[in-house]
């Protein structure tokens, strides 16, 4: 009976594995989600098989002030996410335990998201997140929206993009272009090293200049252009007196 009991519970054990969507990162301890706007979403290629999992860390209570301060510590009971927007076509998101929208998130929980498809389109994919928070105040269930907008996925075209020699420095063209809130500069060095970047107006006034350390292989640098104003502007990432210089545009 014993024996009997260990492998009921072995063979359960397996089901709820199997049955998990996605794994969340139990690095992350800090409420909040994860990666976080700074990292944000890997970049996706046009018909390549994409993959990326969002770590939840759902608090277990939170301060609310009732009438008058000081707040009170209330229970959160759960997160539930209603609807993901903006995604590029051909890719779609379920929870770590459900396929379809509302995701629920219980407080106090680490879970997670997952994203995966093949894109089909090239573009620059904003995303919005939508949701409710449920709290517990006085006995009484209370509410309160949520939004999460400063996820993004770049989707690229691989057929614009040239093989890559070992032993060559060399600089990809920018994306999105045009530009509106940010963008991002690859490039491929031979060996590790310190690269400027510079960038200049039409008006070849100076507009970024940064020094980075670089790892040998492929870098990705997220450039702020939210100050820029709309027009045309020239990046050039100098290498081991190597320089290579490319275009693009800011419209907003």
């Amino acid at each position: 009976m014993k024996r009997l009991l260990i492998i009921l519970i072995s063979v359960l054990s397996v089901n709820m594995i199997l049955a998990q969507n996605c794994t969340p990162d139990f690095s992350y301890t800090n409420p909040g989600v994860y990666p976080d706007s700074a990292t944000n979403l890997a970049v996706a290629y046009v018909g390549v098989p994409y993959q990326e999992t969002i770590t939840t860390v759902t608090p277990s209570d939170t301060c609310v002030v009732i009438l008058f301060p000081p707040c009170e510590t209330v229970p959160i009971d759960s997160v539930m996410v209603e609807s993901v927007t903006g995604l590029p076509p051909g890719l779609t998101v379920i929870s770590e335990n459900e396929t379809s929208l509302p995701f629920k998130f219980l407080g106090g929980s680490t879970s997670c998201m997952f994203i995966s498809g093949t894109p089909t389109q090239a573009g620059h994919y904003p995303i919005t997140v939508n949701g409710t928070s449920w709290a517990t105040v006085f006995t009484l269930p209370q509410s309160q929206p949520f939004i999460v907008d400063y996820y993004f996925i770049d989707v690229i075209d691989p057929t614009g993009i040239a093989e890559v020699n070992e032993n060559e420095f060399t600089v990809a063209q920018n994306s999105p272009n045009p530009v509106r809130d940010y963008t991002f500069i690859e490039y491929y060095l031979p060996k590790s090293a310190t690269v400027n970047i510079l960038i200049r107006n039409i008006l070849g006034e100076v507009v970024w200049n940064e020094n980075k350390i670089s790892n040998q292989g492929t870098n990705r640098l997220k450039i702020d252009a939210s100050n820029f104003s709309n027009g045309v502007y020239f990046y050039q990432v100098n290498y081991n007196q190597q320089s290579v210089s490319k275009k693009f545009i800011v419209s907003k």
